[in-house]
């Protein structure tokens, strides 16, 4: 039953007890086997098994070098492309399944969009190092996740390398690039819900020269969904091609073209039926509520762009990427769920029709600079980077849409689409000059970065009589300053400051426009990557602070002011050790204790932010098995637990913990592969949140898909 006030999580189900006690002794293996992990031996001569498994060594999103992980002052996960096509993902809330401090899909199984959550907040999103759309509905893209060769979480303000952010952190989409080697992929899939998929990745040099290299990737799906008349159709396609004219230049042109055929009716139920017991039953999770004919929801996505970079001799090097992309959103009459009336089984249903359009140019320009000064070496960046998001967006709401019995539905009704009540155009522009400088005096790694970004907001409401105009212009300073400590063993101990800052668009009661909402977050940690690179493990310990947050005016109940405050401290471990017999092991386990600190609203202070449950854990391990009769052979298997968590700021409507089964069988025969994947293999029917007695979301459901890949 709803709930209003915080209440004692009950215990954990006995498998994860299990997974939380796996998660240290992992930790602790790594410890034991440092000396043998982490010898002089060459990476490259890892065994069959576990070059089709590698762990992430480096990334270029925390700092925008190329620095090794343990080298970061944050935490950061990769998700390598291997990683999530032998668990078999579908989109890029799975991907995040088995990382610590991320969450994806709180409202279930959503084929629009993705819906993550990184450190409690929704991160910003970002593709090769740039920006997408940020639009009303076309910000919460879904991603092909087939079209990626690996997924950066960063955890943390950020706003020193990229600008406006939440203070939860980033997701970065890494785009699969030109290859030198010859590669030719197919691949056929089918699930249950009728899927059926094609996909095709090739690439190698074009001409004998080496100079221009290229990639091909495509895909297309059918399939239905869990929910009637839903279905979750996906075309993909994305070329790539590198010129690479001598040692010192490169130059990749990127370029994708992604559309999304589906439907809105799933989820939005009324907590009486399924959270909550209901005199007529149970509502079933397959129900649509909406207007078969009516709810289509296209979304088409284009972007083009570049990355160039030229070394100027050893030390100092020029890079700069460029993209520009337009996503376009068309939602039907758009017929939504509103709740139960009085007889606990007629839902009053409203039109919600929309379309919108945006577009976004990005370009990031910075030099590097290597250099010695005795026993300090420096890695310096300098740059400047430009971004303009602009979002067109139409859309009415009314009620009067014929109503449904949830427990018989009988489709058909006459249905007359509204005409857009509101239409906002938007325009937000900012310019951003940073400096870091990346220190090593010994064992030491000192990074030490500052930025400052002015960005201005101009919007439009061009349906008002006059048409309503308002701009704003923000500045703001952000740093950040960590160090590392590397030992020999692989082991490497961080202590971090950042900063973030988001522009809030609106004026208070007298007319002033609002701060940023900042965000502020101190971060300890320990990692460790031996030198094989079979393992990498973190443990991080943080806190954050968000300011300038909006609440009511106590004294003019229509605006709001800038009083409010949220604090969110946690601990996350995470950890994936390759062993040489062909066992992988891998784990994750999030702790989040966030509290709303202040605010004039009294009934949210104290409260928990939505979403975010305090206990997240999951653990798995994969074998292959690499020699005899069954060579080739792999199974997989994983668990995942969330929490019980609240959906809405004053934490009336609580969730039930819930727990859930993964497994994989495949099997590498030559150059074919054979694989199935079942994701929530007991078919365990949860509710994945409830943000009031009206909507609700059933998770996600068994999903069972079996895959041939052929590679020549």
């Amino acid at each position: 039953m709803p709930s209003s006030s915080a209440s004692t999580p009950p215990a954990l189900p006995r498998a994860i007890r299990l997974a939380l006690f796996g998660l240290p002794l992992l930790f602790g293996a790594f410890a034991a086997h440092a000396v043998e992990a982490g010898d002089a031996s060459d990476p490259t001569t890892l065994d069959e098994v576990q070059v089709r498994a590698p762990i992430a060594r480096r990334s270029q999103t925390v700092t925008k070098t190329d620095t090794s992980l343990i080298e970061v002052p944050q935490s950061i996960s990769v998700v390598t492309a291997q990683q999530m096509r032998d668990r078999g993902i579908q989109g890029v809330e799975e991907a995040v399944w088995y990382t610590a401090g991320a969450q994806g899909g709180g409202y279930g199984q959503d084929t629009r969009s993705d819906w993550l959550l990184v450190r409690g907040f929704s991160p910003a999103r970002y593709m090769d190092g740039l920006a997408l759309t940020d639009g009303v509905w076309t910000g919460g893209t879904r991603i092909e996740p087939y079209g990626l060769e690996r997924l950066e979480v960063l955890k943390g303000p950020s706003s020193v390398s990229y600008g406006a952010m939440p203070p939860g952190g980033l997701i970065n989409m890494v785009s699969k690039r030109p290859v030198a080697e010859p590669l030719r992929e197919v691949e056929v899939a089918i699930g249950n819900y009728d899927l059926r998929q094609a996909a095709f990745d090739f690439g190698g040099p074009l001409g004998d020269s080496g100079r221009w290299t290229y990639r091909l990737t495509g895909l297309a799906r059918n399939s239905d969904n869990h929910v009637d008349y839903v279905h979750d159709d996906r075309y993909y396609f994305a070329p790539a091609l590198t010129w690479k004219p001598s040692e010192a230049t490169s130059l990749t042109w990127l370029a994708r073209y992604q559309k999304a055929d589906t439907a809105q009716g799933g989820g939005f139920l009324p907590a009486v039926g399924t959270l909550l017991p209901n005199p007529n039953g149970k509502i079933p999770s397959h129900r649509y509520t909406g207007e078969p004919g009516w709810n289509d929801y296209l979304k088409t996505m284009t972007s083009v762009g570049y990355e160039f970079s030229h070394r100027f001799g050893d030390a100092l090097e020029f890079r700069q990427n460029l993209r520009y992309g337009k996503v376009e959103v068309d939602h039907d009459a758009g017929v939504g769920a509103f709740g139960l009336q009085a007889d606990q089984r007629t839902l009053t249903r409203y039109y919600f029709p929309l379309e919108e359009e945006s577009t976004s140019f990005a370009v990031d320009n910075n030099l590097q600079w290597n250099l010695d000064a005795g026993a300090w070496r420096h890695t310096v960046l300098a740059g400047v980077d430009y971004r303009r998001l602009n979002s067109d967006y139409a859309s009415a709401f009314a009620f009067g849409a014929p109503s449904l019995d949830i427990f018989d539905p009988v489709y058909g009704a006459a249905i007359v689409k509204p005409a857009y009540t509101s239409r906002q155009d938007k325009t937000q522009q900012q310019l951003g000059l940073y400096l870091q400088d990346q220190i090593k005096i010994d064992r030491w790694v000192i990074t030490a970065a500052g930025r400052q970004d002015r960005v201005r907001t101009r919007t439009e409401q061009l349906l008002a009589t006059p048409v309503a105009r308002e701009r704003q212009s923000d500045s703001r300073f952000s740093g950040r300053l960590g160090v590392n400590y590397l030992f020999d063993s692989g082991w490497a101990p961080y202590l971090a400051w950042s900063q973030s800052f988001e522009p809030t668009v609106g004026v208070d009661f007298a007319g002033q426009s609002f701060k940023p909402t900042t965000g502020e977050q101190i971060e300890a940690g320990l990692k460790f990557q031996p030198a094989s690179g079979r393992a990498l493990a973190t443990l991080a310990a943080y806190e954050i602070e968000q300011e300038n947050t909006l609440t009511v005016d106590p004294n003019h109940t229509l605006f709001s002011v800038q009083q409010g405050r949220t604090r969110v401290r946690g601990a996350e471990l995470e950890g994936r050790w390759n062993l040489r017999n062909g066992l992988s092991l891998y784990g994750a386990y999030t702790y989040t204790d966030s509290e709303v600190t202040r605010t004039n609203d009294a009934a949210a202070l104290g409260k928990q932010i939505a979403l975010q449950p305090r206990n997240v854990a999951s653990f798995g391990a994969d074998y292959t098995v690499a020699y005899g009769a069954l060579s080739g052979l792999g199974v997989g298997a994983g668990v995942r637990y969330t929490g019980a968590h609240y959906g809405d700021l004053y934490n009336q409507w609580k969730t039930p913990s819930y727990t859930l089964f993964d497994a994989s069988l495949r099997y590498d025969l030559q150059n074919w592969r054979f694989q199935l994947n079942a994701s929530n293999l007991t078919d365990k029917q949860y509710i994945s949140v409830c943000n009031s007695a009206t909507w609700c979301y059933y998770g996600y459901p068994r999903t069972v898909t079996a895959t041939v890949r052929y590679q020549w």
